[in-house]
């Protein structure tokens, strides 16, 4: 799968406010486009809505903007997308899909703090 970073529109929540070692929220709603081919020639196309979160600022990564959490987050789903089963059920699909989202974050980004949850 190849995501476009503008399918992750990051919208701060809470305001960095400069204390601390890390601060502020921001979150992308995101509705990712996923199809299958089949045989003979028919094309099955879903959604699967998400929700990502992150820090505007951390100590280990320091000031995450907008921009770059969607490079970040277009980076993970698209590894996760390129392993998924597509020919699973849409629901289980995008409930898996999800899972794994949130656990390649945890596992590639280590003390991000990224969330991935239903819209």
């Amino acid at each position: 799968m190849d995501f476009d970073p503008s399918a992750f529109r990051f919208v701060t929540i809470i305001d960095d406010d400069d204390t601390g070692k890390g601060a502020g929220w921001q979150e992308a709603k995101a509705k990712l486009n996923f199809k299958r081919l089949t045989v003979p020639h028919e094309i099955k196309s879903w959604f699967c809505a998400f929700t990502i979160g992150m820090p505007l600022r951390t100590e280990i990564y320091g000031p995450i903007d907008a921009d770059r959490a969607a490079s970040i987050s277009e980076e993970i789903t698209e590894e996760v997308a390129n392993r998924m089963d597509y020919h699973l059920p849409q629901g289980i699909f995008c409930s898996r899909f999800i899972d794994q989202t949130r656990a390649t974050f945890k596992s590639k980004y280590k003390r991000l703090g990224a969330t991935v949850t239903n819209p």
